[in-house]
């Protein structure tokens, strides 16, 4: 199930386009203009001037009161509170992905509340990434620590996810939680038959493992050619 631009958290903020922004301020002059609306609604009247005069980023509440649930056409970006940054080009409604939730159940904690993916092939950071880009051009952060790989991205973004339900994803559970064994592919107590299983993988040496077992020489040398590639790169030959 999507996730509507009705069903974004309460304080969530968002900027509009300009013609979004004449909609918007156009239809508060037709109410009365921003004192008679802002007493109405109970908003701060110097609140919303700032609003106007600032092109700043205004709550959702607002903007869905005004505008109602079907806005999503004229946001160009939309953050949390505070100095959050924004998720820029969004995309409406927000696809449920199995992938990406089960990844985040399996790999994801909260530290001081900031969501942190955690993983040790650079395979599945780069998998991450491209998962979070389905909503848009999500702000995060990547670092290095040693042999793990950390991703971070904003705790209002972890928020709206968390708010989507979704089934198991095969794949993803064996690249964050599986070991690839000599006959068998295994989580936790599951076993399973690698000539069998037709996911694709992220993690490298998972990968290569599954391909070696399958005797799919094809995909063996495409990620010999991608790591020659990688080393080719960090060291400029």
């Amino acid at each position: 199930m999507s996730l509507g631009f009705s069903d974004l958290p309460e304080e969530t903020r968002v900027r509009l386009s300009q013609e979004g922004e004449r909609e918007l301020w156009h239809r508060i002059n037709e109410f009365g203009g921003i004192k008679t609306f802002s007493k109405a609604f109970n908003y701060s009247p110097t609140k919303m001037y700032n609003w106007k005069n600032k092109g700043s980023y205004v709550p959702i509440e607002l903007v869905r009161k005004v505008m109602g649930n079907n806005a999503s056409e004229q946001v160009t970006a939309y953050k949390g509170k505070g100095r959050s940054k924004p998720v820029e080009n969004p995309v409406f409604p927000l696809p449920e992905n199995n992938e990406l939730l089960t990844r985040i159940d399996c790999s994801v904690n909260l530290s001081k509340g900031t969501p942190i993916y955690q993983a040790n092939d650079r395979g599945q950071i780069e998998r991450f990434q491209e998962l979070l880009n389905l909503y848009g051009d999500v702000p995060h952060k990547v670092y290095n620590r040693g042999s793990v790989h950390e991703l971070r991205y904003s705790k209002h973004m972890h928020k709206i996810l968390q708010k989507m339900d979704y089934t198991e994803h095969l794949a993803a559970q064996i690249d964050e939680k599986g070991t690839i064994k000599e006959n068998s592919i295994e989580i936790g107590q599951k076993k399973l038959n690698p000539s069998e299983f037709e996911g694709q993988l992220h993690h490298t040496e998972k990968r290569l493992k599954l391909a070696l077992l399958k005797d799919d020489k094809e995909t063996v040398r495409k990620i010999m050619v991608e790591q020659a590639e990688k080393v080719e790169k960090t060291f400029g030959k």
